[in-house]
């Protein structure tokens, strides 16, 4: 796995953003049984049937975002799966997984009181684990097969929130490949 892969963007919208966002976060009551080490989450709420209202928020004011995701793997669209929050205290942590039934995954760091609290990763070619350099405000784009965890928060008096989504690219956007097409060009100047 190349840790080029797993690339960040910094959310210009976050500081505009992130009370409201945290604002809805704290008005929801968990639901659900949550088998993970997580203080809080909506993950395994069965009565969420849409996306949640602070992905809207997110969501509206992300434009940025949505244009690099596109102009990185060159497609012209993409389809939201899934959303959810996850909240982490002392001693919380979220064990190595993937995302299954998704390409790309992202964590956006809307509370992260220490850069060592990143995600994690897995870089199976060279066995060794490594984090991307991040503060809170910064997202984190990554393959959704990339084996990652929510490392263990050990100092006290700390709060992690995060928003992780799930997509899967839609179609290729023409415009990028045809400028480096050898068909293309061979068939447009005939």
């Amino acid at each position: 796995m190349n840790k080029d892969l797993v690339w960040t963007h910094k959310l210009q919208c976050h500081s505009d953003i992130k009370s409201n966002i945290l604002g809805l976060i704290d008005e929801y009551e968990q639901n659900g049984d949550c088998p993970d080490a997580v203080t809080k989450t909506d993950f395994y709420d069965d009565t969420l049937k849409s996306l949640p209202n602070y992905f809207n928020v997110l969501g509206q004011n992300a434009n940025l975002l949505w244009q690099d995701i596109c102009n990185k793997y060159w497609i012209s669209d993409f389809n939201v799966i899934s959303s959810w929050f996850q909240q982490y205290h002392c001693k919380d942590f979220h064990g190595w997984h993937i995302h299954p039934n998704s390409n790309i995954s992202i964590s956006y760091f809307l509370e992260l009181p220490d850069s060592k609290y990143s995600t994690e990763f897995i870089d199976t070619e060279t066995n060794s684990i490594f984090q991307s350099n991040v503060e809170e405000g910064d997202v984190i784009i990554f393959p959704s097969h990339i084996i990652h965890r929510s490392p263990l928060i050990t100092d006290s008096n700390v709060r992690k929130t995060t928003i992780a989504i799930n997509l899967n690219l839609g179609d290729v956007n023409t415009n990028l490949i045809n400028p480096i097409d050898p068909i293309f060009n061979e068939k447009n100047t005939n």
